[in-house]
């Protein structure tokens, strides 16, 4: 087959650590791997001057179309400090372009099929004013009106018109695929979309090779966190939790990787703890995904305490280290964690639980290496980059010859 990927996220110089972004990327590798071409549309905000539309052909089956999208001059002038209005023009602007080029891009590469993302809405004048001459798959991952109304403080009429647009343009596909039967009776909960539309093909990854990693420091128990830090991650949590987690274990180390706006959370940290404690914890900030590989290679235990997310990529990515993860029993997290199997889930907004699985895991060598191994095994099964592909393959076919 010959497969389109619509996505305003994909690995470049300045997206990385990006659960949509790293999603296509893996999807295009493996796709191509097993014989299919690949055509990406990458239409997203421009970096700035010299960020031209481009096109990049990464390997024999895998050709790059970047489309960098910019405001005109006088629409920072006329809205100038209104960044929800600017944001909205943006993001409407990366739609129409979208609409614009998608039935040309069809056409030139000789596409079968499309898969894009809820996020951004970028095929929403496609659905709703011309539609597409081949399916057109519709991810869905969190919504932007979930982001904004359970997450974030903000409030804007327009990011929330945004967020309608998006929810308007699911209700139209006839193609619909999301990673967890968790999420997708969310989207029912939600916003009345019937679970029985949703097609279930899990997020996959490129699995390590064991043989090759580093062995962790015997010397003492690293504890490793992935995530940016938000409420929705659930860092709060855990920053509650690691004073009283220090405080029983001598040889306990942590190590947080993730954005941290203004280095808001560490400076709060430190402020209320020791240096006996705050010693003992390690804010690596922003990593690229090598370093981050590193990271899960070298700890002892994966936590992340987030209260929401629609799969949870990271729980995968340390679960292919052969590493116990530790989350909650929330979200889309229990359809990977499985309680005592492959992991250990705390109680939603309990510290104490947290705190409880954590030591758990710190007590007992022997339980973290069986719910490792149990976790790799995991990832092998139901997992991999090659299951997502197969998986994926399969739902396109079906959605062609629907569409036929």
């Amino acid at each position: 087959m010959t497969i389109g990927l619509v996505t305003p996220y994909y690995p470049d110089k300045q997206t990385f650590n990006s659960g949509i972004a790293n999603h296509f990327s893996i999807l295009a590798n493996a796709l191509a791997q097993q014989g299919h071409r690949v055509v990406i549309l990458y239409v997203r905000p421009s970096y700035g001057d010299g960020d031209n539309i481009g096109s990049q052909q990464i390997n024999p089956l895998i050709t790059l179309l970047t489309y960098p999208i910019t405001l005109p001059a006088y629409f920072h002038k006329l809205f100038k400090n209104r960044w929800a209005v600017l944001d909205f023009l943006l993001k409407l602007r990366c739609m129409l372009v979208t609409f614009k080029i998608l039935n040309r891009v069809i056409k030139e590469y000789q596409l079968d099929v499309i898969e894009t993302t809820n996020y951004y809405s970028l095929c929403y004048f496609n659905f709703l004013i011309r539609k597409p001459q081949i399916p057109v798959v519709v991810r869905v991952s969190t919504t932007f009106l979930q982001i904004m109304e359970e997450y974030y403080p903000f409030k804007s009429r327009l990011q929330k018109r945004l967020g309608h647009m998006e929810i308007a343009m699911l209700k139209k596909s006839n193609c619909l695929v999301t990673h967890t039967h968790h999420h997708a009776a969310e989207m029912e909960r939600l916003y009345g979309i019937n679970t029985g539309r949703f097609h279930i093909v899990p997020h996959g990854i490129p699995l390590p090779i064991l043989s090759s990693i580093q062995t962790p420091n015997s010397d003492q128990i690293e504890i490793l966190f992935v995530g940016r830090f938000e409420y929705r991650k659930g860092i709060d949590l855990l920053l509650a939790a690691i004073p009283l987690v220090l405080e029983k274990y001598e040889k306990v180390v942590f190590k947080l990787i993730g954005a941290d706006n203004d280095n808001a959370y560490e400076k709060a940290f430190r402020v209320q703890h020791p240096v006996d404690i705050t010693n003992k914890v390690m804010f690596c900030g922003s990593a690229n995904q090598a370093d981050t590989n590193r990271a899960y290679a070298s700890c002892h235990i994966f936590v992340a305490p987030s209260r929401y997310e629609s799969f949870g990529l990271i729980y995968i990515e340390a679960m292919s280290y052969g590493k116990p993860v530790i989350g909650l029993k929330a979200g889309g997290a229990p359809d990977i964690i499985k309680d005592n199997h492959n992991g250990l889930l705390a109680e939603p907004e309990n510290v104490s639980s947290l705190v409880h699985q954590l030591s758990a895991l710190i007590e007992d060598a022997d339980l973290r290496k069986e719910l490792g191994a149990n976790a790799r095994k995991t990832v092998e099964d139901k997992f991999s980059d090659v299951q997502l592909a197969s998986n994926s393959i399969a739902w396109y076919q079906e959605a062609v010859n629907k569409f036929a």
